[in-house]
């Protein structure tokens, strides 16, 4: 099967075309940066360097592709509204549209169990409940309007389209939550809300990629959207002892109220508004409900009809992923 990756250049997406290239799969490198090319060696991989959001540019870019899967997403929790609007919707649009007219027989887009809010608590949430509401942030609101854009063409179109929505992808690699927290440990700056006993939505990488390759060969899979995570009920205050722990390092945990660290988020983000700083804040609204409220779902629907379970096991998880940790901290040797 030919396979087009979105995003081939990012965190799931480099990991996912090693890993098609290791199968029986001939994976098609979608990349935004000719930079990005640099993370792969293999010599007979077939790269194309587009800016997926440029509508005109990426038309015929699925011509002989039998599946799309569309990783590539502005995953940031602070930035510009249009940079998110033309990355997590208008690329969605694109790529399906052309996904298409190319006439792919199956596309894989890749959402975030995000769309459900981090506003509140999630227990046992499934893939029947509603969309979040009080969004506070450019990437979980951009993805949400993305996935509608999928569903509708579903609906509508007939578009071949499987919907999965991961948690926090962590791993060695990850770019996102794993160098947030070294950062914070580096700075003995980090701290947790209340007493850190929320559940963490984590997707391990290799958890991640078995659902997608199992979603690329399901036949029945098409139309459905399943929530993908490790399946394990880890606090933030465990995910944070965890990773101190292996790093060898003597860190005492500090605990904040949720209403005063949610206050000094927003005074954070609404100065670096002010002053039109591009970088990221060093705290957001998004991170303190992170810290806050849990995240735990229902992966039930994901294990009976596509035959998903985690082969990467938390603790197993936090044993491979020891060396990029260390790595991130102390820097390479």
């Amino acid at each position: 099967m030919k396979v087009a990756v979105t995003g081939a250049g990012g965190f799931l997406g480099q990991a996912l075309v090693h890993e098609l290239l290791e199968s029986e799969h001939e994976p098609l490198a979608i990349i935004k940066k000719e930079s990005d090319a640099d993370e792969f060696d293999d010599g007979s991989l077939k790269i194309v360097c587009q800016d997926l959001s440029d509508r005109e540019g990426c038309a015929g870019i699925f011509r002989g592709c039998d599946a799309v899967v569309h990783c590539a997403a502005l995953r940031r929790d602070f930035g510009g509204r249009r940079e998110f609007e033309r990355m997590n919707i208008e690329t969605a649009r694109n790529v399906m549209e052309n996904a298409l007219k190319d006439g792919v027989s199956r596309i894989i887009h890749i959402s975030s169990t995000a769309v459900y809010g981090n506003e509140r608590n999630h227990v046992g949430t499934d893939e029947e409940a509603d969309y979040g509401v009080r969004i506070v942030d450019l990437y979980t609101r951009t993805k949400i309007e993305g996935e509608k854009i999928v569903m509708r063409m579903v609906e509508e179109d007939g578009l071949p389209a499987v919907i999965l929505r991961p948690g926090h992808i962590w791993g060695p690699g990850d770019r996102r939550i794993l160098p947030f927290i070294v950062n914070g440990l580096k700075s003995r700056r980090l701290a947790l809300v209340n007493n850190g006993g929320n559940f963490l939505s984590l997707s391990y990488i290799d958890n991640v990629i078995e659902a997608i390759i199992l979603a690329l060969e399901k036949d029945d899979a098409i139309g459905k959207i399943f929530n993908i995570t490790d399946g394990s009920k880890v606090t933030s205050k465990r995910f944070i002892s965890d990773i101190i722990g292996v790093l060898g390092i003597d860190y005492k945990i500090r605990y904040g109220a949720y209403p005063f660290l949610y206050g000094i988020a927003s005074l954070i983000e609404s100065y670096y508004r002010l002053v039109q700083r591009k970088s990221r804040p060093p705290f957001t609204r998004y991170m303190a409900r992170f810290l806050h409220y849990d995240a735990f779902f229902d992966i039930t629907k994901a294990m009976q009809e596509l035959g998903y379970k985690p082969i990467i096991s938390y603790k197993e998880g936090i044993t491979r992923v020891t060396p990029y940790l260390r790595n991130l901290y102390y820097g390479q040797k």
